[in-house]
């Protein structure tokens, strides 16, 4: 059952994925940092939102920021601090359905407060507060209580100090000692198809500004069909009365997380994954870390739900290498000369 902090999804959609992280950052710089512990903290549920700096870039891969986790959770069980579930960051904006949907999952399980841990290389810090904005998650210079360091043991061990010296009920009694890490959400709800849908070209396909529109533009000049730009508060009745069926949509997160959130079957002991874009009946092959930073594009039709993500893995490191990709695999199968 879905409840009322559901924000709704066209809100959502107005903004990139880029353009997300920025706001939420921006917001996270803003807080108003004050000595008491967020109310209620140590009765609720809180999820730990983690970033690390990148283990390399172009590809940008992600750092591993699990290990560090071990010894937060053991600081939250000591300072009775439910922290019930580990995501990184970039998984939680990777994309308007996917973020909708771990939205879903944070109603869900009642998370109303959130731990942000941070680490640039050489500093962690740790901000604790409330989920009071479900778009941003955060509002614009909102009260929280934030401590940094270079160890964190030692920043734990103040965590502790703080909690069991506040006067809020202590009343968080089964906790983990070990983390839990969220699961990957599934933005499949209808049909999974991997193949693309004889129907689009009689219809419209409608894109939701994610990017610069001159150059969407650019890249969609490839797609053999009617496209047009969507309000980000269209009305879905509205759009099938105007020929309008099929909306683009995508995912932008490391390799493996993208591949969970489409349903796509792999290796456990995979480390790499191959992108395939054929273009003139030849197969040009990117192989990609799994940690790799990529876009992966999808059609969605809005009558069924049906998901289109093609008959290959086709994601790109840029969206537009991605969309090239989805575009120009999807004119492979459907355009014949």
């Amino acid at each position: 059952m879905r409840r009322s902090l559901i924000i709704a999804l066209f809100i959502i959609t107005s903004l990139s994925v880029e353009a997300q992280k920025d706001v939420f950052f921006s917001r996270l710089n803003t807080l108003t940092i004050v000595d008491e512990l967020p109310p209620e903290l140590l009765s609720s549920k809180t999820v730990v939102l983690v970033r690390v700096p990148y283990k390399s870039r172009n590809p940008d891969v992600r750092g591993d920021w699990k290990p560090m986790t071990e010894i937060a959770q053991k600081g939250f069980h000591k300072s009775g601090i439910d922290a019930v579930a580990y995501y990184y960051i970039d998984d939680i904006m990777s994309g308007p359905e996917s973020y909708h949907e771990f939205l879903n999952e944070f109603d869900d399980r009642n998370l109303s407060h959130s731990a942000i841990l941070e680490f640039d290389g050489s500093k962690y810090t740790l901000t604790l507060l409330k989920l009071k904005d479900r778009q941003f998650l955060l509002k614009e210079n909102q009260e929280a209580w934030r401590i940094e360091g270079s160890d964190l043991n030692k920043m734990f061990a103040d965590v502790y100090r703080k909690a069991a010296n506040s006067r809020q009920p202590h009343t968080n009694l089964l906790i983990i000692d070990t983390p839990e890490f969220g699961q990957m959400v599934d933005v499949v709800t209808g049909k999974r198809a991997e193949y693309y849908d004889l129907n689009l070209s009689s219809f419209t396909l409608g894109i939701i500004p994610f990017a610069d529109t001159a150059q969407i533009n650019k890249v969609m000049k490839l797609y053999p069909y009617k496209w047009t730009y969507l309000e980000a508060d269209f009305d879905e009745k509205e759009l099938r009365s105007d020929g309008i069926q099929y909306v683009l949509y995508y995912v932008n997160t490391t390799a493996k997380s993208a591949k969970m959130m489409l349903e796509y079957p792999f290796n456990s002991n995979e480390t790499a994954f191959v992108s395939e874009v054929i273009i003139d009946g030849k197969s040009e092959i990117t192989s990609q870390n799994i940690n790799a930073e990529v876009y992966k594009f999808y059609i969605k039709q809005l009558r069924s739900n049906n998901t289109f993500i093609g008959k290959r893995w086709d994601a790109g490191y840029t969206w537009q290498q991605g969309l090239l990709n989805y575009i120009n695999n999807m004119r492979n199968e459907l355009i014949r000369n």
